[in-house]
């Protein structure tokens, strides 16, 4: 069994063993040293993404905007969030595939690709949460199908860019994780602020009547409920990060330098390099 080492941020990133790390090979078991309480939260974030697909919170997002801001809390969010950080690929049984997984993305470049993701991220939720999108789930309850498989995916993405994994790891720096963090947050937020805080009823697909629960109050809810999920998930991030960076003493410039280092190193295209000299030849 190979060790790992924890890192001073509290666990959040387990450095992963000298045999998962090695280029092109394949980690088929789960990885050694993994936390209990991480697997646990793996297994808490898969029996809450099924308890949203199921009744009687399934039946309460058709009627509450509250309730299906709360489903699409733990899709988008928690649920990605605490699979991720439990690791749970071997119970997923997608241990061979996850360490495929880690040895292409030890040979991309992290930038781009935490873009993408941030981006997509951004882009879902916000197409979620648009009040014709909000009606057509209260209407159609078969659209929560691929919702689910939508959010969980861009979710799901964006946070193994974010934490450890193992076979998985991230590769940005860290200050650039607290970044993608603190930015996917905020998006959320602004979403759920302008979407929520109106006067009047914006989604008019739900009725909450005989509950006592006004359609503005009900909003109002949604939105609290999005901002404090948000905050619960990416705050850690932002701060174990900023944390581990500080702790560990390193310069910015060193971690960037690291991430291009093995990309410069294989874009040296072969010929462009300085030639060697040629002795002089001396003449007869």
């Amino acid at each position: 069994m190979s060790p790992m080492a924890a890192s001073p941020a509290g666990g959040l990133e387990t450095t992963v063993s000298a045999a998962v790390a090695a280029p092109g090979e394949q980690n088929a078991s789960a990885p050694p040293g993994l936390p209990g309480w991480r697997r646990l939260l793996g297994v808490t974030g898969l029996v809450l993404v099924i308890a949203c697909l199921l009744p009687p919170l399934a039946t309460l997002a058709r009627r509450y905007v509250f309730a299906e801001s709360l489903q699409f809390c733990v899709l988008a969010m928690a649920g990605p969030a605490l699979i991720v950080l439990g690791a749970p690929w071997r119970f997923l049984r997608l241990s061979s595939a996850a360490g495929r997984l880690a040895a292409v993305r030890r040979d991309k470049r992290s930038f781009g690709r935490a873009a993408v993701f941030l981006i997509a991220f951004v882009a879902v939720c916000l197409a979620w949460r648009l009040p014709p999108a909000m009606d057509a789930l209260a209407r159609q309850p078969a659209l929560v199908v691929p919702e689910a498989l939508t959010l969980l995916a861009v979710g799901g993405g964006l946070w193994l860019e974010l934490v450890d994994s193992p076979p998985l790891a991230p590769r940005l720096p860290r200050p650039g994780r607290a970044a993608v963090a603190a930015l996917a947050m905020w998006s959320t937020w602004a979403v759920a602020y302008v979407l929520g805080f109106a006067s009047h009823a914006i989604f008019h697909a739900y009725d909450a009547a005989g509950s006592g629960l006004s359609a503005v109050a009900d909003q109002e809810i949604a939105v609290g409920l999005v901002w404090a999920v948000a905050g619960a998930c990416f705050v850690p991030v932002v701060i174990t990060s900023m944390l581990g960076w500080l702790a560990g003493g390193e310069d910015t410039d060193e971690e960037f330098q690291r991430v291009f280092r093995d990309e410069n190193q294989r874009a040296t295209v072969r010929g462009w390099g300085p030639r060697p000299r040629r002795r002089p030849t001396s003449s007869a």
